[in-house]
């Protein structure tokens, strides 16, 4: 019998497509300026592993995962929706340049503040799950070891 938590398909860990389909980045010709994926394999997989990083690296020190063992799969996927964003904005802000042509102001990399400002509300989302449920956690071991 299969596990009814486990997602079908993915051995119950979050893939790049997964991501790819939440950050809608799953199909280049839809990026219409890049006609290109707007994030690397590399990227995904950093993101992912920087958002894991967070949750193993704040106190208290319990449940170390990594990306194929993080048991929660929406707040990972929050998480590296939250970097994947503050990675293209300091893309964005690196290759802004404002220039006149033909009458035409274009600025088509200023989008850095929007981005940005997405990536925020997801990681402190994000922080604010992950402190929470450690200090859950911490208590339920606590009285696990003390009945």
């Amino acid at each position: 019998m299969s596990d009814p938590v486990s997602p079908l398909g993915n051995d119950g860990f979050i893939t790049d497509l997964d991501v790819r389909i939440w950050m809608r980045d799953n199909d280049p010709s839809s990026n219409l300026l890049l006609d290109d994926y707007e994030f690397s394999p590399e990227e995904l997989r950093t993101a992912m592993t920087l958002t894991v990083d967070h949750w193993n690296d704040i106190p208290p020190y319990i449940g170390c995962h990594d990306v194929k063992t993080f048991p929660w799969r929406s707040k990972l996927l929050a998480g590296t929706a939250a970097n994947l964003l503050f990675i293209a904005a300091h893309r964005f802000r690196r290759n802004s340049l404002k220039y006149n042509a033909g009458g035409m102001a274009i600025a088509d990399q200023e989008k850095y503040a929007e981005y940005d400002g997405a990536a925020a509300r997801l990681w402190q989302e994000f922080k604010d799950w992950a402190q929470l449920n450690k200090r859950a956690l911490n208590a339920e071991h606590g009285w696990r070891s003390a009945g």
